[in-house]
């Protein structure tokens, strides 16, 4: 068994890649990251980059961009004791203290979170259950006033209240400011096929919003999914996220991914009804 370290996420990608494709769906968001690590994003520190071997077969990718959660691949097996201690303590030795959390799949992230847990001490935190979709072909939604549009930067005081407010209900976090006008300048200022914001407006009035980014080689993850609670059900997040996903499959992407919160059965039952099916269940947990 082999603990392979990487720094350059250039050199990374071709190593990975073919075995994160197995499962595109469920590995969607660090087959996102790992693209926007070589797009030069997420660079305020440098990325943990891991590979884990055994008899030139790929077991396990770890990935991490502080102080984001670490990411652990999706796996058909979950893993055995030799790679969750080879990770663990590589992990403790690279990142320690600083290691925020794990993002993974809910069948094997908790083994992960309770190895760090005995190996670095603190407290260790269920932050968020997650169940990740996957769409091929868009259920209209009728009835919803309005239409949508991309969002540009006369609508950037709007969308930088609404993402701050969007991370506090949906992902349970506080962003500082400079964090937050960081993301939305990525929006604004990305390659439109590759990462943008969509907006919903009834009669000329910004309604609703939803964003993509993070691209893999056949599909894209949409997210950022927002509508202020005094417009809520009135449709309009249902339409965005309808018409946006509608527009990623027109623009060449086979699929779409979203990630939802399992406590939320509204957007859980919002995204099934415009097409959506689950794919994998996926857990955070938080270390403190």
């Amino acid at each position: 068994m082999n603990l392979l370290k990487f720094s350059d996420p250039k050199l990374f990608q071709p190593v990975v890649k073919e075995h994160l494709l197995k499962h595109e769906a469920e590995n969607n968001l660090p087959l996102g990251i790992l693209s926007s690590l070589i797009a030069g994003e997420y660079r305020d520190h440098p990325p943990y980059l891991v590979q884990v071997k055994d008899q030139g077969e790929t077991k396990l990718v770890v990935m991490c961009t502080p102080p984001y959660p670490a990411l652990i691949s999706f796996e058909e097996i979950p893993q055995d004791e030799e790679v969750i201690s080879l990770v663990i303590e590589d992990l403790v030795k690279e990142l320690g203290g600083n290691l925020t959390g794990m993002t993974g799949s809910k069948n094997m992230v908790s083994q992960f979170a309770d190895a760090w847990q005995a190996a670095a001490g603190g407290e260790v935190i269920l932050k968020m259950v997650m169940r990740i979709y996957k769409l091929d072909r868009v259920s209209p939604v009728s009835g919803v006033p309005g239409l949508m549009r991309p969002a540009n930067q006369a609508d950037k005081s709007l969308l930088l209240d609404w993402y701050a407010n969007f991370h506090r209900e949906s992902l349970v976090e506080n962003p500082t400011p400079e964090r937050i006008r960081a993301q939305i300048e990525r929006y604004l200022k990305a390659d439109p096929h590759l990462r943008g914001m969509m907006i919903w407006e009834d009669e000329g009035i910004p309604v609703s919003m939803a964003g993509y980014a993070g691209p893999t080689t056949n599909g894209i993850r949409i997210g950022a999914v927002y509508t202020p609670p005094t417009l809520r059900r009135k449709g309009y997040a249902s339409a965005c996220a309808a018409g946006l996903s509608q527009h990623l499959l027109d623009i060449g992407f086979q699929f779409c991914f979203l990630f939802t919160d399992l406590l939320n059965p509204t957007s859980n039952h919002i995204y099934q009804q415009i097409g959506y099916q689950a794919v994998n269940d996926v857990d955070t947990f938080e270390f403190k």
